[in-house]
């Protein structure tokens, strides 16, 4: 693992809520029916609106139709995926930057990468392939199921970290985000400390409890002190 880049706001839900705004406000002025007085309401167009964005990934253009929304009213929309796309815009901006950062931190170029694999349902929309595409000059592979791959290595990490279970090593990930670990005083001088996962093996604490010295051998590769 050479670098990691991650933009923990986007996902797949952005573009849910794109549609969810979009609709809310076309149905306001057809139906004039406000979605955002009716929680339940509200719940029924999200869930409407995921079911749709699912749609327009593998068809041009999709209908919605929702029957006693709001008021005992029934609404119908329809959109096309041009359209789409257009609404999202400011969610498609920031789907390149973390693959800029990741280039950058890794000190390599897009010639240097000979295969993109994409992961995660949201991976599916149309808009966002064509900017991956674009920004490494190669069509992304999809070998593993993108719905359950992720949930597939969490299961395999806790395989490795269990005692029960003998699996082959795997090379370390980059994880990132870090724990917050608060350590009574009379188990050494430090009393808090952020456990960072990371690529770079830096330990920095001198008295810590054998089960996070464990820990860091199985998967803590830098533990940065907080206070003392």
């Amino acid at each position: 693992m050479l670098s990691h880049a991650y933009d923990r706001s986007l996902g797949g839900r952005d573009f849910d809520e794109a549609l969810f705004k979009h609709f809310a406000t076309k149905f306001k002025e057809e139906y004039k029916i406000d979605v955002y007085q009716n929680a339940r309401a509200c719940l029924r167009l999200r869930v409407a609106c995921e079911k749709l964005k699912k749609t327009l990934s593998a068809n041009p253009e999709a209908p919605l139709n929702i029957e006693c929304l709001m008021d005992e009213k029934d609404v119908r929309g329809f959109i096309k995926r041009e359209e789409f796309e257009h609404i999202s815009a400011p969610v498609l901006v920031r789907v390149k930057r973390p693959l800029e950062k990741a280039l950058a931190e890794a000190g390599l170029t897009t010639e240097n990468v000979h295969f993109v694999e994409v992961v995660g349902s949201g991976s599916r929309v149309p808009a966002i392939i064509k900017i991956i595409t674009d920004f490494f000059g190669k069509e992304p592979r999809r070998t593993m199921n993108a719905s359950e791959c992720v949930a597939r290595g969490c299961a395999l990490q806790c395989a490795i970290l269990s005692p029960t279970f003998k699996v082959r090593e795997f090379q370390e990930d980059i994880i990132p985000f870090f724990q917050n670990v608060t350590i009574p005083k009379d188990w050494g001088t430090v009393q808090q400390c952020y456990i960072y996962l990371s690529g770079q093996v830096k330990e920095k604490l001198g008295k810590i409890d054998p089960y996070f010295v464990k820990l860091g051998d199985a998967m803590v590769t830098w533990i940065e002190p907080g206070m003392s």
